[in-house]
């Protein structure tokens, strides 16, 4: 599994500030979506999502980044 930020308009994914790339083996796995969140408010990234990419793509799920900020302050942490 792989955690990837991705641009919501253009479907790029991240692979270093600034750098996007068409192809999900080439961006930047963050191994955690909490990791992605706290990249993308640092960075004042607007526009992305995360993209949960598995092997088998009939698994992959995409997550608004709003969505998954609002879960982790509904959700204390442990």
């Amino acid at each position: 599994m792989r955690i990837l930020l991705q641009h919501a308009r253009t479907r790029l994914y991240l692979r270093g500030l600034g750098d996007w790339t068409v192809n999900p083996q080439d961006g930047f796995d963050f191994q955690h979506s909490q990791k992605a969140v706290d990249f993308a408010h640092q960075h004042a990234l607007t526009g992305v999502q995360i993209a949960v990419r598995f092997i088998d793509s009939q698994f992959d799920e995409i997550f608004p980044l709003a969505a998954v900020a609002a879960m982790a302050v509904q959700q204390p942490r442990v």
